[in-house]
Formats: C-alpha cells, sequence, structure tokens
C-alpha cells in the first residue's frame, strides 16, 4: 500500500498517542495500541502559524519548521502544543507526510512503539537543517 492510500478501516482517536521519553531526543510520541499500514494518523485540524524567527526564543525553535531565514512554521500556542510536533526525526521513519498533508503510517506500528518521521519530508532550507537529520548524514 503506498502511503497515500489510507486505511479506512483504522481510525486514531485521542487516546491513540502518548508522550514518553524517547530514547532517541527527549521526548517522543508512542503509539498505545497497534496501527496498521496505511492508517492515517493525527487529525491535521490543528493551525500552525507562521512566525518571524526573530520573534521566537531559542530554545522554542526546536518546535518549529524553518521556511526560510526569518520565517518558520510553529505550533498555534507553544503552551499548548498538539501532540505532532514532539515527533521525532528518524532516517528510517514509520510514518510519513502524503502529498495531501496527512500523516499515515507507511509500516504496521506496534503498541508501546515511538512514532518517527523523517524530517526532511519537512523541506527546510538545506542551510537551516540541523546537522541529524541533513541528508548528507544518511
Amino acid at each position: 500500500m503506498e502511503p497515500n492510500e489510507l486505511n479506512s478501516e483504522v481510525q486514531w482517536t485521542e487516546f491513540s498517542f502518548i508522550l514518553g521519553p524517547s530514547k532517541i531526543s527527549g521526548i517522543g510520541v508512542f503509539a498505545t495500541h497497534p496501527i496498521p499500514k496505511g492508517t492515517r494518523i493525527f487529525s491535521g485540524t490543528h493551525s500552525p502559524r507562521k512566525m518571524n524567527t526573530k520573534d521566537i526564543p531559542k530554545d522554542f525553535l526546536k518546535y518549529c519548521v524553518f521556511l526560510n531565514d526569518e520565517e518558520c512554521l510553529c505550533p498555534e500556542r507553544f503552551d499548548r502544543m498538539e501532540i505532532g510536533w514532539y515527533v521525532n526525526h528518524s532516517h528510517d521513519p514509520n510514518v510519513s507526510i502524503t502529498p495531501e498533508k496527512r500523516v499515515v503510517a507507511i509500516c504496521d506500528i506496534k503498541a508501546g512503539e515511538e512514532i518517527l518521521i523523517d524530517y526532511n519530508e519537512l523541506n527546510e532550507p538545506e542551510h537551516l537543517k540541523e546537522a541529524y537529520y541533513e541528508k548528507s548524514q544518511r
């Protein structure tokens, strides 16, 4: 099944994911039940906001997606971030972003497994990428 073919039989709910300590980096998002390949996850109903990077405290920039040198997409509110902002990076991800901007499981995910995405899919400018996910590091 291609990532843009959604599994219509299984739906995530607000109880499908939980935050927890990650072996990869800080806090991560973990599945609370098995998630079959092709299942759309996260609602996509949040509205990231565009902000000037100079207006964001340095410690908060790691939760933003850079658009260019001056702008990035940020959570609607940093004090109430959607769980999706905590998904960690991996060169061997288990979720992907479809052309329609949906997050979909690209393999079967086990209960307790960390949800991971390749940050390169976020299309940030190469010179603004953190060293740990630059394509040259593959």
